[in-house]
């Protein structure tokens, strides 16, 4: 669907999960307006800080979505929708259905995962660190350095500085004598 005469395609990027996507509107918006069909995507605001600016954009979905399960959040400068897949499955290799590449449209690396990422991911729910805090051993868990409070000596540190080095060279010297 071609824009309304006098509006402009906003900034969009987009980044994919196994059973979701992100639409992001990289643009602060005001007059918002947007629907999410099974295939489609439309959005229509007006910059907030240029109001002779009005965007208008549709995306063709290259794969069915679930347009029940869509949210969004103004984030302030930009706007983020989150978009259910209608089968979570493989990635797609594209946003659109379109032939062309369209000018405006480019990934959100920030937000991004690897097909791979999904599979090595560690669940986040903190039971690792709570399990290495509740282990008996963590108050020993220095004794291997064997490290003596008593030892913490720097006499055997060499000096920095010429100085230094008269100095206790002098010491030395008047140590020895006192000793004969």
């Amino acid at each position: 669907m071609a824009p309304i005469a006098g509006t402009i395609p906003p900034p969009v990027s987009w980044a994919q999960r196994n059973e979701l996507l992100y639409v992001i509107i990289d643009v602060e918006c005001k007059d918002i307006e947007h629907s999410v069909t099974e295939n489609s995507f439309h959005f229509k605001g007006t910059n907030v800080l240029e109001s002779e600016k009005k965007y208008d954009v549709t995306l063709n979905f290259l794969h069915p979505v679930n347009p029940d399960k869509v949210t969004n959040k103004n984030i302030g400068r930009c706007l983020e929708f989150t978009i259910y897949k209608k089968e979570s499955g493989p990635y797609w290799p594209s946003l659109t259905n379109d032939k062309t590449k369209l000018h405006f449209l480019k990934a959100n690396f920030s937000k991004w995962k690897n097909e791979s990422d999904d599979e090595d991911e560690m669940p986040n729910d903190g039971m690792f660190i709570n399990d290495m805090l509740k282990d008996e051993d963590m108050d020993n868990r220095f004794d291997d350095f064997n490290v003596d409070d008593d030892d913490d000596s720097d006499d055997n540190i060499p000096s920095l500085s010429q100085n230094d080095e008269d100095e206790d060279e002098k010491k030395d010297k008047d140590t020895d004598k006192k000793e004969k």
